[in-house]
């Protein structure tokens, strides 16, 4: 019989649910993004995304449940993403994923949401890679290497010591007065710019940090804030962004090298909002190709937030016995609050 998961996701602003099967095929995924609200604020205000989750968090999961042709009874267990993110938020969806799991007597399962993202190149039933294997989580909140072993195993390498990547895009977005979210805006104008005319920093080619996996994109901000506001009006605003966008995948890339350099890995998972970046993803076939190794991209869909990798993260969870109690408890950082 045929295995299916409900995956529930609202770490931040989106509300999101899914129902998947055992081979990662998703049946149905309904998420509810609040992007157009929080652009008229140029950043996601926690208390305004909690309370939208309480709005639209069970109209969302019984339209995905509805769509799958799924009943609660046929569901193996129900998943939902408890660290980390947005505290309000990720208690709305626990909050729900405990009502479900115990109206329904079914197991509930606890995921990490930088785990779902690295099972998000997978769904659609594409065969997964044998450990071990290198994951970048890159998006607004997160710039994560990790390395996946046995089981889905997932251990942190190394993380961003200040903005996540797509944070610095939606910063400099703001201060340059482009679209929010911030990294579609400045990766499509970089697209005509010369990233050669300004000279931007090297992010952490020497120093202290050089010799590390640890991000940071504080310096690129920096110095393209203090450019634009020397320059105002008269800026060269499509070479700016992308000399902008090269700094930041320079030191994705030299970070991937480093890790890459320290073990053998048979393939590279590239995930998270960011992972739909053009120049990430140029960049990530050009490092996988000199390899000769297998690349995992999310389709575009599946790089956002979305219940349907939050469900695809938690079948090895299932599959091992690792269920979660009714007094989960929820985090903001890496570090999980379980009981």
């Amino acid at each position: 019989m045929t295995r299916y998961i409900l995956g529930i996701e609202s770490s931040c602003d989106d509300t999101s649910a899914a129902v998947v099967d055992e081979h990662f095929r998703v049946l149905a995924v309904r998420t509810v993004s609040q992007t157009n609200l929080h652009a008229l604020f140029g950043g996601v205000i926690p208390e305004i995304a909690a309370r939208n989750h309480i709005a639209w968090i069970f109209p969302t999961i019984d339209k995905a449940l509805s769509e799958s042709g799924v009943a609660p009874t046929d569901l193996s267990a129900v998943a939902v993403t408890n660290y980390p993110g947005l505290l309000g938020s990720l208690l709305v969806g626990v909050g729900a994923a405990k009502g479900l799991a115990i109206g329904w007597g079914k197991p509930l399962i606890a995921v990490n949401h930088l785990e779902a993202h690295i099972h998000s190149p997978f769904l659609g039933g594409r065969e997964r890679p044998k450990p071990p294997y290198l994951a970048l989580v890159v998006s607004g909140g997160h710039t994560t290497l990790m390395a996946v072993g046995e089981g889905s195993a997932a251990s942190v390498l190394a993380e961003t010591m200040d903005d996540a990547a797509g944070e610095a895009y939606d910063k400099i977005a703001k201060i340059a007065k482009l679209s929010y979210p911030g990294g579609p805006a400045i990766d499509k104008i970089a697209q005509t710019g010369d990233p050669s005319r300004y000279d931007l920093p090297h992010l952490m080619r020497s120093g202290r940090y050089k010799d590390t996996l640890a991000f940071s994109f504080s310096g690129i901000k920096s110095a393209v804030k203090r450019i634009l506001e020397e320059e105002g009006d008269t800026v060269a605003l499509a070479d700016l962004m992308a000399g902008f966008q090269s700094r930041i995948v320079e030191l994705i890339e030299r970070r991937l090298t480093a890790a890459w350099e320290q073990k053998a890995y048979t393939a590279l998972v590239v995930a998270g909002g960011v992972a739909a970046n053009s120049a990430v993803r140029k960049m990530a076939q050009e490092f996988t190709g000199k390899r000769r190794v297998p690349l995992y991209l999310p389709e575009l869909t599946y790089c956002q937030d979305n219940g349907a990798m939050v469900a695809a993260a938690a079948f090895p969870k299932l599959d091992r016995g690792d269920l979660a109690s009714l007094d989960l408890d929820v985090t903001a950082t890496s570090r999980p609050q379980t009981k």
